[in-house]
């Protein structure tokens, strides 16, 4: 892509005009991306096509599901404390209580090393229910194991250790005896989880007047010349970075308690919450993998190695996966110089590449990008400028994030999967629109005095001796699986 500076004449038409071309073919946004690769997340989205191939119109949200293993967790409640030999009704014989009914009549589980049989339920404290009885079906306290929640009756065929508070319980198959009744078969079925997001509007605009009007620029790729007001570059590149800053860091202002959690429905803004505002990605995978390095003595090849194990265990498949390290100057420096053990890949002079959902095929990201092969995995690091902006976090201390505002992002990285699942990438831009009708990036000239297409027109919006350029984005980025992505963070 190549772009050259000229003047407003006759080769400026409307039909030629960037933001005609733009209106008419809203998918050329992800060739114009080029001109910016500093703003790395929504490059890497427009860049790669990893678009939602979904239909927004009359709504303001997002939904999908998420099947993460195919098993809920069970665990026991808070002052659950079960000694090693219970008494009931024999020594190899128990009962433990956990925290919802997940678990069934003659359900196999495993507790730390030890496995056991359910054989019977309690309903009621110290009181057995009807043989055949599946779940209990009342949360009581429990003076056995001194929780409160939902107990079972557990054989243990070599006795079970101590089980107290918070203790992993897992389900891992079933035991029936011949002619077995149906009715003694429990139904349950993970179902996959509902998430969302919601889209933000974002708008700029800037007034130019007659003597901005001459000096325009020209873009060309593949023998095709669009023209825009070079006025416009400055106020485009604020609108980008913002746009960039938003999606990274966004929290929604939905209502907590509102019908939000439903599937098929938007839900609500919180009372007094402004405009309705979409969660950036730090805040779609806060709480997944997080874990921090000492800044002062750098980060090491076993924390690196261990943090990227980490997400590989919460990835969709075991190798072949694809993950984004977003990061800043200090980042950069301390994810290479640990790297640098324990990679077998591509180097800095190569540059990254990653694949593009439109073609199927790897695209070169430049010279900002390099990728490594870690673990039978691909690691991308992709410089993020955003994490280096001192006017937003501030500058006390080289590369450390601190919440208070006065630490910087530099030396932080945010591990992002961005590989795909049935053709289906993890981390997509989401648009509002449908059929042709695209608000992922739409910009308009309004005619004041000042016509930018026909000076000579006898009609116009206003009275102004300028005319507007507004810019608007309808957009969100969502995470498929939060869980396979993380933040590693100096301190």
């Amino acid at each position: 892509m190549k772009t050259t500076n000229a003047t407003f004449g006759q080769d400026t038409q409307m039909s030629n005009s960037l933001v005609d071309a733009m209106l008419k073919h809203p998918e050329i946004s992800s060739t114009l991306i080029q001109q910016y690769p500093r703003y790395a997340l929504t490059y890497l989205l427009e860049r790669t096509g990893r678009y939602a191939n979904v239909k927004i119109l009359g709504d303001k949200s997002f939904e999908w599901k998420v099947l993460g293993r195919s098993s809920q967790p069970v665990v026991t409640p808070a002052s659950h404390n079960v000694g090693e030999t219970s008494n009931y009704p024999d020594a190899a014989t128990g009962v433990i209580t956990v925290d919802n009914t997940y678990l069934s009549l003659h359900d196999v589980i495993r507790v730390g090393s030890d496995v056991g049989q359910i054989i019977g339920t309690q309903s009621v404290d110290a009181t057995d229910d009807a043989a055949g009885v599946l779940k209990p079906s009342a949360s009581v306290l429990s003076t056995a194991t001194s929780a409160t929640g939902y107990t079972y009756k557990v054989y243990w065929p070599t006795g079970c250790k101590a089980v107290a508070a918070a203790a992993a319980v897992a389900r891992i198959g079933s035991a029936f005896g011949e002619a077995s009744k149906g009715a003694h078969v429990s139904e349950h079925t993970t179902y996959p989880e509902t998430h969302k997001n919601w889209l933000t509007l974002n708008r700029r605009k800037l007034s130019i007047s007659g003597s901005a009007l001459t000096d325009v620029t020209w873009i060309e790729n593949n023998g095709s010349k669009l023209w825009y007001f070079t006025a416009e570059k400055l106020f485009t590149d604020e609108f980008m970075y913002q746009l960039e800053m938003q999606r990274w860091f966004g929290e929604t202002n939905m209502a907590a308690a509102d019908a939000d959690g439903f599937p098929g429905q938007s839900g609500a803004v919180a009372s007094g919450g402004g405009n309705l505002m979409g969660d950036g990605i730090l805040a779609q995978i806060d709480g997944a993998n997080k874990d921090t390095y000492t800044v002062s003595t750098g980060l090491t090849e076993d924390k690196l190695a261990q943090f990227i194990a980490e997400l590989s265990r919460n990835a969709k498949s075991p190798e072949g996966n694809e993950w984004v390290v977003f990061t800043g100057t200090e980042g950069r420096y301390q994810f290479h110089k640990a790297m640098k053990d324990i990679s077998v890949g591509e180097t800095a002079a190569t540059g990254g590449s990653m694949q593009s959902m439109k073609s199927g095929s790897d695209v070169s990201l430049g010279v900002n990008y390099v990728s490594y092969n870690v673990l039978g995995n691909k690691m991308t690091v992709a410089y993020c400028p955003v994490f280096d902006d001192v006017n937003a976090f501030g500058n006390a201390s080289k590369g450390e994030y601190t919440s208070s505002g006065t630490g910087t992002m530099s030396g932080t990285m945010v591990f992002l999967d961005f590989s795909s699942v049935d053709g289906v990438p993890n981390i997509q831009l989401v648009a509002k629109g449908y059929d042709g009708h695209n608000r992922n990036y739409i910009k308009k000239y309004i005619p004041g005095m000042v016509n930018p297409y026909d000076q000579n027109s006898m009609l116009a919006a206003n009275g102004d001796d300028q005319f507007e350029c507004q810019i608007m984005s309808e957009s969100a980025v969502i995470v498929r699986n939060p869980l396979s992505c993380g933040v590693l963070s100096g301190a």
